[in-house]
Formats: C-alpha cells, sequence, structure tokens
C-alpha cells in the first residue's frame, strides 16, 4: 500500500489506493497526474468557500461553530427525556434521514426494547413516510400521553408532514384534552411558513432552523440534535467532531483535505472512466443509516440538469446503499462481473463496541474449526478487506474510510467530510448544492391533485395528462 494515497493518523481515515492506476492497473485507475490537473481548481473552489463562510452564506458549515442554537436545543431534549417516554419525530427526506442517522450509529441496536432504567434517554420513533399501515400502526401502538411529536419540516409546507400533524394533532386532542399542545414540539423556519404561523398562533413549543439550512445538511441543527439529545447522545462531542474534521479539512491542498480528495476522485472517476454509480457500502449494521443519509446528501446536491451558468450538466454519479457483510451475498457479484460504472466506497470500523468470540469447535474439521479463537469482528473486517482487495484485483475502483470506532465525535468527523465532500463536487460539476428544483416539480402536481389554491394549473395539466393515457398501455 502507498502511504501516500492512505490519509492516517486519524480516527477517521482514507484510503484511496485503490482508485488509482498503481493498484488497478493501466487504464482502469486515475493517474496522479489526473489528481494534480484538479489542483488548481481546487484552490479555486475553497477560496470561493471560504469567501462565503466570510459573508455568512454558509450556514451548513456555521452552525457546527455556533453555540447560540445549542442552549434551546438542550433545554428541550432535557424537558422530552424527563416528561415523555417516546419521541416521534414527523419529518421526510432530511427532515429524518438524519435524526434516524445518528440514532442507529450512536444507540444501541435494542434501544427502544430497553426498559427506562436502563436507557439514557427517550425511545426513538422516525415517521418518515405516510404508507398509511405504518404510520396508523405506530399511532395505534403509542401510549400518546408518554409521546411527543417533533414536526419538522424547515418549509413548513411538506405536505406529507402536514397531513401527519393534522392526524396527530386529532388524535392527541381525543387523548389528552385540552394539553395536547405539550405534545407537539415544531422545528421550521424562525419567521416564515404555515407551521410556523400555527406555531404562533397557537403556542406550541418550537425551535428554529438557521436562515439557509435544507434538509440534507441539517443534520447538526436542530433537526438532528434534538432527537439524539432527547434519546442521550452526547451531541456537543458530535458538534467538536464536525468541528475537527472542518479544521482538518480547511485547506485547499488535495493530499491534505480528505474530503475534497474524496470528492475529486468521484468526480474524475465519472467523466474520465464512465462510473456512473457509487456505492456506499458500511461493515456496520449501526452505520447503514450513514448510507441511507448520504445517499440524499449526494443526489440531491449534484443531480442537477443544468449548472449555474444554466449549460447542460453531464449527469453525475448515482448513489446506491449496501450494507457488508449481508451484500456481498446479494449484490457483489454484480460489483465483480457486472458492468464496471461503479466505485464502491467502503467504511469500516476498527474497533467495534462488542467482541463477539467464536468458540473453539469442531476442531477436527478443516473447513470449520478455523474459525474458533477469532471472534466477528475480526471476521467482519478480513471480510471487508479480502472485497475490497478481490474488487482492485478485477481492476474495479473502491476507497476504504476506517473509522477507530463508533462515538459522537467520530461520526461528527464523518458526517462534517461527508457534507463538504459534496459542496467540494458540487464546485467540480457547476452546480448550486443547496436546491433540488426538479422535487419541487413533483410537489406542485401533487398539491395540483390534492386541491391546494393556487395550483389550479398543475391540476388541469395532471387531468389532461391523464386523459391522454386513455388506458391503451394498462393491463
Amino acid at each position: 500500500m502507498l502511504a501516500s494515497l492512505a490519509m492516517k493518523a486519524h480516527t477517521v481515515s482514507f484510503d484511496f489506493n485503490n482508485m488509482m492506476e498503481s493498484a488497478l492497473g493501466r487504464g482502469k485507475g486515475l493517474s496522479l497526474a489526473d489528481l494534480q490537473a484538479l489542483q488548481m481548481r481546487a484552490r479555486a473552489i475553497h477560496a470561493r468557500m471560504q469567501e462565503m463562510r466570510r459573508n455568512g452564506t454558509t450556514p451548513f458549515y456555521d452552525i457546527v461553530f455556533s453555540e447560540n442554537g445549542l442552549r434551546p436545543i438542550l433545554d428541550m431534549a432535557e424537558r422530552a427525556r424527563e416528561r415523555f417516554e417516546n419521541l416521534v419525530v414527523l419529518g421526510i427526506g432530511g427532515s429524518a434521514l438524519g435524526a434516524r442517522a445518528l440514532h442507529q450509529a450512536l444507540n444501541p441496536g435494542h434501544h427502544n426494547s430497553l426498559p427506562r432504567e436502563k436507557r439514557s434517554g427517550t425511545r426513538l420513533f422516525v415517521a418518515d413516510n405516510i404508507d398509511p399501515v405504518t404510520f396508523g400502526g405506530l399511532l395505534d401502538q403509542l401510549d400518546l400521553s408518554q409521546t411527543l411529536f417533533n414536526v419538522i419540516s424547515r418549509s413548513g409546507e411538506t405536505a406529507e408532514t402536514l397531513a401527519q400533524f393534522l392526524i396527530v394533532r386529532e388524535r392527541l386532542e381525543r387523548a389528552v384534552g385540552p394539553r395536547y399542545k405539550e405534545h407537539l414540539l415544531v422545528t421550521t423556519d424562525a419567521e416564515r411558513g404555515p407551521l410556523r404561523e400555527i406555531t404562533r398562533a397557537e403556542g406550541f413549543r418550537s425551535l428554529a432552523l438557521p436562515p439557509g439550512i435544507v434538509g440534507r445538511y441539517s443534520v447538526f441543527s436542530a433537526v438532528g440534535l434534538l432527537p439524539a439529545a432527547a434519546t442521550g447522545i452526547d451531541v456537543r462531542a458530535l458538534l467538536a467532531g464536525a468541528r475537527e474534521m472542518a479544521g482538518r479539512c480547511d485547506t485547499a491542498d488535495l493530499w491534505k483535505n480528505p474530503a475534497y480528495m474524496n470528492g475529486a476522485l468521484h468526480f474524475l472517476a465519472q467523466r474520465k472512466k464512465r462510473k456512473g454509480i457509487c456505492v456506499m457500502m458500511p461493515y456496520s449494521d449501526s452505520l447503514a443509516g450513514v448510507a441511507e443519509w448520504f445517499c440524499q446528501l449526494w443526489a440531491e446536491s449534484l443531480g442537477k440538469e443544468r449548472d449555474i451558468k444554466r449549460k447542460a450538466v453531464v449527469a453525475p454519479q448515482c448513489p446506491v446503499r449496501s450494507l457488508g457483510a449481508t451484500d456481498q451475498h446479494s449484490q457483489l457479484q454484480l460489483y465483480m462481473d457486472g458492468p464496471d460504472d461503479k466505485v464502491i466506497d467502503f467504511i469500516r470500523v476498527e474497533k467495534p463496541a462488542h467482541a463477539v468470540e467464536i468458540p473453539r469447535l469442531y476442531a477436527d474439521k478443516s473447513d470449520l474449526g478455523y474459525l474458533g479463537g477469532h471472534d466477528l469482528g475480526e471476521l467482519l473486517l478480513a471480510e471487508q478487506t479480502a472485497t475490497a482487495m478481490a474488487l482492485a484485483k478485477k481492476g474495479r475502483m473502491n476507497t476504504t474510510v476506517a473509522l477507530d470506532g463508533v462515538t459522537p465525535h467520530i461520526i461528527g468527523q464523518l458526517l462534517f467530510m461527508f457534507q463538504l465532500q459534496a459542496v467540494f463536487a458540487a464546485g467540480l460539476y457547476g452546480v448550486n448544492p443547496f436546491d433540488q428544483p426538479a422535487v419541487e416539480e413533483g410537489k406542485r402536481l401533487a398539491y395540483g391533485m390534492m386541491g391546494r389554491g393556487g395550483f389550479e394549473k398543475e391540476r388541469r395539466e395532471l387531468k389532461a395528462r391523464q386523459g391522454e393515457k386513455n388506458n391503451r398501455f394498462i393491463v
């Protein structure tokens, strides 16, 4: 392994040897010259980001350094822990994925099953979809008198979340009467939107989102921190980790900045080697939510039809989530022998929180007894190392992020690194990482279907298109 291609000596390290032609072979991997050719652009993007920070137009960056908004979050979380058994997040997309990623990573997998005296905070349920079977079933199983609902929508107009809110409010009124307001906490824009108007009018408890924060960059705001703190996660350590990564990445030098380097590698892989898919594959059940969170971050930040100059954009990579070692037995065959259009991004945990030893049994059976004396964590790491090596032997690009463990400080570093990676990659593609124009079109059409005022044009368009189908291609 070439030490120069592995950013070590940190609790979060980044190994990209298997992206390079020195490991994959000429024509298969990237060259040092490919990376060096991007260095000037990296300096320009970094300078723009520094200027944006000075101008106060990088809220996702600024919130990890701000203590002003943390105190209300911690106070509200303490109140939730003291008063409620359950916390239900009502949100979708970026209003839910960050909270779920933190919960899965930093709380025990059986957190919600533990008795109160063995938990450090509330149980957490993230209701991020409006499937009536799932949502109705959740409400039916909860004791509403012991439940706080955190209604999260930056704009305050998210139809799915508003529908959940209306259902929950009505059920709370039936269950607890006039005290229903105590069971609602609204996280939304500080000044505008329907949820803010309702909150002012009815006196709900609320937390404000900093201006300019969009959902996929909101994990270090009240959106992610309130649920985390309510369940007992040390959010100060989480933010400290994010700040440490921000300091580590405060350089335009690709060889010293893991976020920029990772963004540059994926950009080059797509542009020069036609790798149109990136697969995020953690080898830890606890990080499955991080992979899901990353997929939204990458997809919505980069998936734009046109750049900021209104020129057509060559489609960036499509993110896919996978899980090791499970998906070695469901997807790896395709990654190894299928189309060579993917970069596989591994995350491994060097020191799992639990050690489960494999007993020394059946020593006389060579195809079974060899496992004895090892532990499951050792086997999992061996599986990841072997998978990365096997892919490299086939000339298939892959990277590995290694974590010393899974702690709030380390997860803070990891998530912030991925955020910077997405913003830097957006700079290379020349797109705005903070908008999502295509998603807004679908929202407008849905508003029209449901009869929202001001969207009559969209309703007429839908009716016309449905009429054109004429059932000719429906079986």
